[in-house]
């Protein structure tokens, strides 16, 4: 008896995953229900609103919008169209001794290499060549599509395709696919020389979740070198461009769901369809499922999901964040983010943290501060002064168990406590920060599970076991559920849930992607694009 051939997918969770998934699965004529437990699309790349004000939730940033960029290429073919503004100067990386630009002009960021680390310049430089080299191997290899680990007949050709056609570019990349990032330094003879590693460890903990102790080379080369590529932001920022794929899935037929819990879902012994329920009383029976909340959706111990670290004892642990949305006094920001030559960071890194250490709950690491200029206070204007406001985003990594653990009482003071330490160190790189703050809210792993149903965020750490070694793909031991989401290959970041969307829907059908993938395409013009 031949198996019931897939005609509808229920796709939980609207982040970058479930949404690119959506859309490429409705171009090849399924049936789409997108079930999403918040108001509004995006997940952790989304927005919320309070009091009449639009705050985003998490990222601020994103990659691959570059022209022909791999993000870029992905909405271009489900048809998705944002403005975008071109992005100079991306960070300010203040570290105890010194502070380094990230710059996206290549020749500008080795001058400011130079500049910013003068004690060691020629090993900086050779090793940041490292970098560039692995860096261009790995998002050519990511512009292929190629799917990992290999799961199927069809994804063992693909590779096999692709490391045939390009075989001295991929070679070149991959000589290092078993180190850590700690190994090259070794290598280059950089592992003692505290200011490198201290801003190499700030940049990998953002991107990758984890330091150079543990982070794999492969991936944590692209992470370090993908600013060179170009970035794009979205005008009104990451959320705007969730906003437009969900708008883009309503316009074309998926069926979108908000305010949607999937409360249980069920497969009959011998039966194709799965039957889900949400808390408002919708219930479903679809040929597919693919959960892309990087968390558990149903009441079975053995769901197959990737983003839960309790499901498997060979995960690590995810990252929780404490996080700041204020408003604050023109007159603070122009204070906080002036430079000689009127070119303000989008962001700045206050990397000044040498514990990595999140023991009780503390903030540890940079903390992370992002300037919003396209999004202002809605015609609130400050007591003082009649200077308008502006959005700012304060965000640092946590130990998101610390904070499950506690007790009401004990939850609002940490939070105090933590607030106090934050503005605290904020004061000491931005003087009389905390002055100029008209209001605020703060969110913890708490307010992240209450309204994502999930204390961690970030992915899975990009360590050699999880991005090399065992990396996690779309396709489960469960008939027809699929995983997507920065938990699952290629990880963290919203290009990469982007890409694990693309991947989970063409676990689905091979069909995905294939009017615009060209196999043989050269992957050295690619990275180059």
């Amino acid at each position: 008896m031949r198996p019931r051939p897939i005609r509808s997918v229920a796709v939980i969770g609207a982040g970058m995953g479930g949404l690119t998934a959506s859309l490429y699965l409705l171009q090849q004529g399924y049936e789409v229900f997108l079930l999403e437990r918040a108001k509004y699309p995006g997940g952790t790349a989304g927005f919320y609103r309070s009091r009449g004000r639009t705050y985003p939730t998490g990222a601020t940033l994103t990659f691959g919008l570059e022209p022909g960029g791999l993000l870029a290429s992905m909405l271009q073919e489900v048809g998705v169209h944002v403005p975008l503004r071109p992005l100079h100067h991306v960070m300010d990386v203040r570290l105890p001794d010194r502070q380094v630009p990230i710059l996206v002009p290549r020749d500008e960021w080795l001058a400011a290499l130079r500049t910013s680390f003068p004690e060691r310049t020629f090993e900086v430089l050779r090793f940041w060549r490292a970098v560039e080299e692995t860096a261009r191997a790995a998002y050519a290899f990511a512009k292929t599509r190629t799917p990992l680990p290999i799961q199927t007949r069809e994804d063992f050709l693909r590779a096999l395709a692709v490391a045939a056609a390009h075989r001295a570019l991929l070679s070149a990349g991959l000589k290092r696919s078993r180190a850590t990032v700690l190994d090259v330094l070794r290598e280059f003879r950089l592992d003692d020389y505290g200011p490198f590693r201290r801003f190499i460890d700030a940049q990998l903990l953002d991107a990758v979740q984890s330091t150079s102790d543990e982070a794999a080379w492969l991936p944590s080369c692209l992470a370090l070198e993908i600013y060179r590529y170009g970035v794009w932001i979205p005008e009104g920022g990451v959320p705007a461009l969730a906003a437009a794929m969900a708008d883009r899935a309503r316009e074309a037929g998926v069926h979108l769901l908000f305010s949607n819990t999937v409360t249980d879902a069920t497969r009959r012994p011998g039966s194709t369809p799965w039957h889900l329920k949400t808390n408002r009383g919708h219930e479903l029976c679809v040929d597919a499922v693919i959960n892309a909340t990087g968390t558990r959706v149903t009441p079975h111990a053995d769901e197959p999901v990737s983003g839960d670290p309790a499901s498997t004892n060979d995960r690590a642990p995810q990252w929780g964040a404490i996080r700041i949305d204020a408003w604050m006094r023109e007159p603070g920001v122009e204070q906080g983010w002036s430079r000689p030559d009127s070119r303000a960071p989008f962001a700045v890194q206050l990397a000044d943290d040498t514990a990595m250490d999140a023991s009780l709950g503390e903030p540890c690491g940079p903390l992370y501060v992002t300037f919003h200029p396209a999004q202002p206070a809605l015609g609130v204007q400050a007591a003082e002064g009649g200077a308008e406001a502006t959005l700012v985003t304060i965000s640092a990594h946590t130990d998101a168990r610390a904070w499950l653990a506690l007790s009401k009482s004990a939850y609002r003071e940490r939070k105090q406590q933590v607030l106090h330490k934050v503005l605290e160190r904020l004061d000491a790189y931005l003087p009389r920060f905390a002055e100029h703050l008209m209001s605020y809210s703060m969110g913890t792993p708490v307010t992240y599970a209450r309204y994502l149903n999930k204390a961690w965020v970030g992915g899975i750490p990009l360590t050699v076991a999880h991005a090399i070694r065992r990396p996690r793909g779309p396709r489960t031991a469960w008939p027809h559920w699929y995983l997507a989401g920065d938990t699952v290959f290629p990880g963290p970041g919203m290009l990469s849930a982007a890409l694990s969307g693309f991947f989970a829907a063409r676990a689905i059908d091979p069909r995905v992607g294939q009017s615009t993938y060209n196999m043989h395409r050269s992957v050295e013009a690619s990275a180059k694009r």
